[in-house]
């Protein structure tokens, strides 16, 4: 495991609390170790894992960088139930100690629709703590998946495990995720609107995120995507900030009403949709417009390749 004093010069140069910085850290292991199990990234002779990359950490860790929050937990997609499961705690029983970071799952959930989710327990010599591990299993994936590369951090010279191969969602993928994980959980997390407000800080594609978002609403299948209804709902009173404000570096905080108001403004453009994007929202629970759908998820895929990044 990094040294503590490594440790806490990243905490100090990040400005955040040393115990996030540790699970920082501690993330890129369990990354590491899952790559080597060949649960996900790059493997061996070029082929990739089943489980697909994706959410908060991977947007912090492979988009934003150190302009991003940090993040206390790991996400993956795959596209079929598989064991995955059984495999994941295997790996952690027959591997720990992984240089020095003993993991351990605490407990294991279902959800309704049968997405896995477990609390990972950790402990080295200078510390512990626990994060979640979760698997969504989709029925659809949209974009092509992608080769993610972590951003530079001051304490991967000291890092005694290679840097994990990562393969995941495309970032625009994971941003139609977040709109939709945000007009779902309007009472939830100040996290989903906290990223999309970093995303709002990047150039980007709008057209490619309008239509990741219409791809995604009919995918889910959870709840209806009226635009303009949703942006109106972007208010700091809808979200619960608690959890994110410790994992947002000091000195990159920002008002909250700031943060709503510029996901409202820069995200506008999502109320323009064509008349095809329309039949697809109109859709989303009939499910009657397969071969549209495929269409603009054709469309979607290439206008992806060439997509600002």
């Amino acid at each position: 495991m990094v040294p503590r004093a490594i440790v806490r010069q990243f905490a100090a140069g990040q400005q955040i609390a040393p115990d996030v910085a540790d699970q920082e850290i501690v993330l890129v292991y369990a990354l590491a170790l899952l790559n080597e199990g060949g649960l996900t990234g790059v493997l061996a002779g070029g082929a990739t894992g089943p489980l697909l990359f994706k959410g908060g950490t991977a947007l912090r860790k492979c988009v934003f960088g150190s302009t991003g929050r940090f993040s206390v937990d790991i996400d993956f997609d795959a596209e079929r139930r598989n064991g995955y499961e059984v495999e994941i705690e295997r790996l952690l029983q027959q591997r720990s100690p992984y240089h020095g970071v003993d993991f351990a799952i605490q407990d294991f959930r279902y959800s309704q629709d049968g997405n896995f989710s477990a609390t990972i327990n950790y402990s080295h010599g200078h510390g512990g703590g626990r994060f979640e591990l979760q698997i969504s299993y989709r029925e659809t994936g949209i974009l092509v998946p992608r080769r993610l590369w972590l951003a530079e951090q001051s304490y991967f010279r000291q890092l005694d495990v290679p840097l994990p191969e990562l393969w995941g969602l495309d970032a625009y993928e994971m941003i139609g995720e977040k709109l939709m994980a945000c007009n779902r959980r309007v009472g939830g997390s100040g996290k989903d609107p906290y990223d999309l407000y970093l995303w709002a800080g990047r150039p980007f594609s709008e057209e490619l995120v309008r239509r990741m978002a219409v791809l995604k609403c009919w995918a889910d299948r959870q709840r209806p995507f009226d635009a303009a209804r949703f942006l109106e709902s972007v208010l700091p009173g809808n979200f619960h900030w608690d959890d994110v404000q410790p994992l947002i570096p000091r000195g990159r905080e920002a008002n909250r009403d700031a943060i709503c108001r510029r996901v409202r403004e820069r995200f506008a453009f999502l109320a323009a949709g064509s008349a095809r994007e329309l039949q697809i929202l109109g859709d989303y629970l009939a499910h009657r417009e397969l071969r549209l759908f495929r269409t603009l998820c054709e469309e979607a895929r290439a206008w992806a390749e060439s997509a600002i990044r």
